[in-house]
């Protein structure tokens, strides 16, 4: 059975720190490229919407895994492999979730710096916690996750 990786920090950790970074390069180095952010402007409305989804769907996945009897925590055992609701269509519904909410915000406030960041965030996300993640409920799960893995995304 191969190894599992290093275990990484939790994924809120990676999200918390590129906002850091994103919202410091506002304040030092202010690229004025979106709408003033307002109660009127429809890009705030927009972001309120976007980031709105990204929550519905983040809910949405953690009730898929709490009627299943699993854990939400993303570094805890997973006590059952869970494909039904959201996770039918992507393996991984919380980090897309994340990224909605954090595009949102990002939309809502005018944050131009942090529109970059999102990339960097799925990248994070992408090469450091979902394969360890992954290797974990190939350990836990075996076949039953090989032929999930092989039928639904990991993305979208």
């Amino acid at each position: 059975m191969p190894e599992t990786p290093r275990q990484p920090l939790i994924p809120d950790a990676y999200a918390a720190m590129v906002v850091a970074g994103v919202l410091l390069l506002d304040f030092v180095v202010p690229v004025p490229l979106l709408p003033p952010a307002g109660f009127t402007a429809p890009l705030t409305w927009a972001g309120i919407a976007l980031a709105l989804c990204g929550f519905a769907l983040e809910m949405r996945a953690a009730q898929a895994l709490t009627a299943a009897g699993t854990t939400t925590r993303p570094n805890a055992v997973p006590q059952a492999l869970v494909t039904s609701g959201p996770f039918a269509w992507s393996r991984n519904p919380f980090y897309i979730g994340l990224l909605l909410v954090l595009a949102g915000a990002c939309l809502a406030l005018s944050l131009e710096w942090a529109l970059l960041g999102l990339p960097l965030l799925w990248l994070l996300l992408d090469r450091l916690v979902v394969p360890h993640e992954e290797a974990r409920l190939a350990q836990g799960f075996g076949a039953e996750w090989f032929t999930y893995a092989g039928a639904t995304r990991r993305w979208l």
